[in-house]
């Protein structure tokens, strides 16, 4: 018996049904049963005959990825999944956000680890460890989309802000945005598809040629280079005056606002004189700019702290005061170490 262990689900269904000399019907009917009946395993792809799901059984794994530890917030509204990747048993994260205006945001990895090493990160003080496929990317948002299923609901959004940079792993990250967003499998609108990075100045670039129609988020969260550099290390490659300009490009092209992620902590970003300075390094450009004000989430061995609601609507009213769009991030998860920077396999 073949064994398909290409990426894809779609590319893999398709060898086996030319090995399996299938007509084109049977894809389009697995198609629709994986992709948007979100079934729970092959037995219930009831269009295919017994004998030919049996097959299908020992030939492609029904998904790449296994949950091995389920947690949820107190207030039922953050699901946080520790993953194993079957084929090397290494482990990663992943949330389901449930909003109250009934929003249900898939928070993806793209790597187990991750290489930044920002100093408010849990994830980054792993380091990288891998990179995920597309095909276990995907598994992720079939994951909670099978769970959403059984309570009536769909996923609605997907962030690439779970674990890693997503543009140190483009290649992948685009090939799971392109069956999300194929008619033939999942048909998730790309525009509520976001991809968050850390500022890699030419993937920006690399992002744009291939055509990318999604939402760009980019952790800024200090307003000049100094401070940049001492929270991420990889400002010190890629200055904020390039990455700026390149975002605004980015923004420019596609005519979508880019959100810039800002965490707020106590005494090191927060004052209404780093505020200013955000203003400054805004300009006068601010109609594809939203600012999206986080506050900082505790993590083991790092002595920030979170800002004061005072030191939070001061900053806010800076920006505000000069026309800059912004709003506060709700804090969710952080219970059960879900929320922004808290992922870390613990």
């Amino acid at each position: 018996m073949k064994v398909y262990t290409i990426c894809l689900k779609t590319y893999m269904i398709d060898q086996f049904a030319k090995d399996h000399s299938l007509p084109s019907f049977r894809i389009t009917q697995f198609n629709l049963a994986y992709y948007k009946e979100f079934i729970s395993s092959y037995d219930e792809l009831s269009t295919w005959p017994k004998a030919l799901r049996e097959e299908l059984k020992s030939a492609i794994l029904f998904s790449t990825i296994t949950p091995s530890t389920i947690l949820e917030s107190k207030d039922k509204g953050t699901q946080k999944i520790v993953f194993t990747r079957i084929s090397d048993e290494k482990r990663f994260e992943s949330v389901l956000m449930r909003h109250d205006d009934k929003r249900n945001t898939v928070c993806v990895s793209c790597m187990v680890g991750c290489p930044m090493g920002c100093a408010f990160c849990a994830t980054g003080k792993m380091r990288f460890i891998a990179n995920l496929t597309a095909r276990e990317i995907v598994d992720q948002v079939l994951y909670f989309a099978r769970i959403l299923k059984k309570q009536k609901q769909v996923v609605t959004n997907v962030v690439f802000m779970g674990m890693g940079e997503p543009l140190l792993n483009l290649e992948q990250v685009m090939e799971a945005i392109r069956t999300l967003n194929n008619p033939h499998c999942m048909e998730f609108g790309i525009r509520r598809i976001t991809i968050s990075t850390c500022g890699i100045t030419p993937k920006i670039y690399e992002l744009m040629k291939l055509g990318y129609k999604g939402r760009l988020a980019l952790s800024l969260h200090a307003p000049n280079q100094t401070l940049r550099e001492s929270l991420m290390p990889i400002a010190k490659t890629y200055p904020l005056p390039e990455l700026m300009s390149t975002v605004k490009a980015f923004a420019t092209r596609t005519q979508l606002r880019v959100s810039y992620e800002y965490i707020l902590i106590n005494g090191v970003n927060d004052t209404p004189e780093h505020a200013k300075e955000l203003v400054n390094l805004i300009g006068e450009d601010i109609e594809f700019v939203h600012i999206n004000l986080i506050p900082y989430n505790p993590i083991p061995g790092v002595s920030f702290s979170r800002s004061t609601s005072r030191s939070i609507h001061e900053f806010a009213d800076v920006l505000s005061e000069f026309g800059i769009s912004n709003t506060f991030r709700v804090t969710m998860g952080d219970d059960i170490k879900a929320a922004c920077g808290q992922l870390a396999n613990s």
